[in-house]
């Protein structure tokens, strides 16, 4: 089975990010297989699991949640293919085998956000964003944090009092 999180921005651009583990952690710090260097991201946010043919996505504990389809997720929930998972201000589409096969960055963006931040950070005079950075382990039963490859597309982060990393 291939998976992967395609990462979806507002001006409709999107960046695919390959899932490479049974396990992918999400979140600021280093140790994470998929690194988001904001304050609106926990440390450890979030993590999406493949066991048993079937993926789940659980919140950490995260300050700000996470959302699968708009909807607060609390323990642990099954996602599928096309579900939209947002974590900060981050828009992500699950694509499993290739489905869904089209993908409108802008529109799943809109889509994917939770209700109480879609209207946050639209208009003109947003900050500058961030970068975000997402590396992934080798595909090997090992576990380590080395790095086989950087991701970096721009993140709207509106509300991030946090400087540049």
């Amino acid at each position: 089975m291939q998976a992967a999180l395609v990462h979806c921005t507002k001006d409709g651009n999107t960046k695919t990010i390959p899932i490479a583990h049974e396990r992918t952690l999400m979140g600021r710090l280093d140790d994470c297989q998929i690194r988001i260097p904001s304050g609106k991201i926990s440390r450890h946010h979030c993590e999406l699991v493949f066991d048993n043919g079937t993926f789940t996505i659980q919140d950490l504990g995260s300050s700000n949640g996470t959302y699968v389809n708009r909807a607060k997720v609390e323990g642990a929930r099954e996602v599928g293919a096309g579900d939209l998972i947002s974590i900060g201000s981050l828009v992500f589409v699950l694509v499993v085998d290739g489905e869904p096969g089209s993908i409108d960055g802008g529109t799943f963006y809109a889509q994917g956000l939770p209700e109480k931040k879609a209207a946050s950070g639209d208009g003109p005079g947003a900050p500058a964003e961030k970068a975000v950075v997402s590396k992934h382990a080798p595909t090997s039963s090992d576990d380590s944090s080395m790095m086989d490859f950087n991701f970096e597309f721009d993140l709207d982060d509106e509300d991030d009092d946090q400087p540049p990393l």
